[in-house]
């Protein structure tokens, strides 16, 4: 009779545990569900999740090791029961792992829980670094925590005692190390969502400044660097606009040097190609930063001067021959000079109101005059439809 009420009280007891043990891991388990995601660092919502676990489980130390660049696990953040009671924290320098190094490393490794019963009696702990730094407990539960993109990290619960741990605790841990690879993954994200942006805003940079480099490149010209004829057309279209939505005059003016190609032909084209580099930094400075300067193919260049009249145009234009006809070379023991003919064509305020003006017709305008200027004996500036040419 008595045997029996000793079984009773001992069920009774039992019973009583497991009641405990259930409304401590529920706890466990709301505060969890409860932590805010949106904490200053990782480290410090890791550290509010481990302080639920101390608080709630009858675990001597608990530790989050985190998964680095480097493929190392590192001790970010660990609580003791002593800590959570208020003793002083003891700042030891974190330890660290490979993956497969140790239980911990094991479980990271295989990406099952490791369960140590015995740590003093388990292989897994000979050389073991917590060896090294005196840290080594009875009991040790290591537990791969993982979110949708892989290993987060190793969650490490400990006790001083050898067989502390039952199969409760290790399904409980189950559930813990899920909520938290869901508490650290919403917290990443936003961040990782952030970083992600950033990339994606410095790649569109990197691809427009290569878009602005390659058509930049597409518009130049490889010799002289001058624009080409493609930017020109591109450029003169919105001049026109302007000049005639504003009613200012341009001019558009089309030079070519005169017996270019006798100097290739005794010279050589490497000389000619001196010559051509030359005569474009020549006009380069000649020219306004408004104005418009392309090298039209060949040794033909074009200038647009805008909002300049027809006798501003002519000094302009004239300042340009004599500058071309000032340059020199001295090649094979001689000094090679060269002219410039040029043929102008200027929108005045009466054509800038008529519609019927485009740019295929400026350039023929200036072209005609460019072989009048020819034809009137090189090296002068001819105006379109003007009776005798200028010198």
């Amino acid at each position: 009779m008595k045997q029996n009420k000793m079984e009773v009280n001992r069920n009774q007891f039992n019973i009583q545990d497991i009641i405990v043990d259930l409304l401590s891991s529920l706890s466990a388990i709301r505060e969890l569900s409860e932590l805010n995601h949106r904490a200053g660092n990782e480290k410090e919502l890791i550290s509010k999740a481990l302080f639920i676990l101390i608080q709630n489980q009858d675990m001597e130390r608990c530790s989050f090791f985190v998964l680095d660049e480097q493929q190392n696990l590192v001790n970010l953040t660990g609580l003791s029961s002593s800590e959570y009671s208020g003793a002083e924290r003891i700042n030891r320098t974190p330890l660290k792992f490979k993956i497969g190094e140790g239980i911990i490393g094991q479980a990271a490794k295989i990406g099952k829980i490791q369960h140590c019963k015995n740590s003093k009696e388990d292989s897994r702990f000979s050389n073991n670094l917590l060896q090294a730094n005196d840290l080594l407990p009875g009991s040790i539960i290591s537990v791969p925590v993982s979110a949708v993109n892989g290993l987060i990290g190793v969650l490490n619960i400990s006790h001083p005692d050898a067989n502390y741990f039952s199969e409760w605790n290790i399904r409980l841990l189950q559930i813990y190390k899920n909520m938290i690879g869901e508490l650290i993954t919403n917290y990443r994200l936003p961040r990782q969502i952030a970083v992600q942006i950033k990339q994606l805003e410095a790649a569109l940079e990197n691809m427009k400044q290569l878009k602005k480099y390659h058509e930049s490149m597409s518009m130049l010209d490889e010799l002289t660097g001058l624009y080409n004829r493609r930017y020109f057309y591109m450029q003169i279209e919105a001049a026109l606009a302007r000049s005639k939505r504003f009613k200012q005059p341009l001019c558009l003016l089309v030079l070519d040097l005169d017996y270019f190609k006798a100097i290739n032909d005794t010279y050589g084209h490497g000389f000619g190609d001196i010559v051509l580099k030359d005569v474009a930094n020549s006009l380069k400075e000649e020219i306004r930063e408004s104005d418009i300067l392309a090298r039209f193919g060949g040794e033909e260049f074009v200038i647009t001067f805008t909002d300049i009249d027809r006798k501003k145009g002519k000094l302009f234009a004239e300042r340009i021959r004599k500058r071309i006809a000032s340059l020199g070379w001295k090649v094979q023991g001689k000094e090679v000079k060269i002219t410039t003919s040029i043929g102008v064509h200027c929108l005045i305020e009466e054509a800038l109101e008529q519609d019927n003006f485009d740019i295929e017709a400026l350039l023929n305008y200036a072209d005609q005059a460019l072989y009048a200027a020819k034809a009137g004996g090189r090296n002068r500036v001819v105006f379109f439809a003007c009776e005798a040419p200028d010198k």
